[in-house]
């Protein structure tokens, strides 16, 4: 997780807005830094979740 955010961190102008957002709220570099780890979880989590759900198009037609 840490190789992945300090490479969106540096390649990623989406990623950098959102590390300077929170560190001009305050936050220091490495809290920052954790928040970043989190939001990244939070989108690998979604894009498991979203792969083990069965697509509708899969299901029999009910008749």
């Amino acid at each position: 997780m840490h190789t992945i955010t300090l490479i969106r961190t540096r390649l990623d102008p989406v990623t950098k807005a959102y590390f300077a957002r929170r560190i001009s709220e305050g936050k220091s570099p490495r809290d920052a830094q954790r928040c970043l780890k989190r939001n990244v979880c939070r989108q690998i989590f979604k894009i498991l979740e979203r792969r083990n759900q069965p697509n509708t198009e899969e299901l029999p037609q009910a008749n």
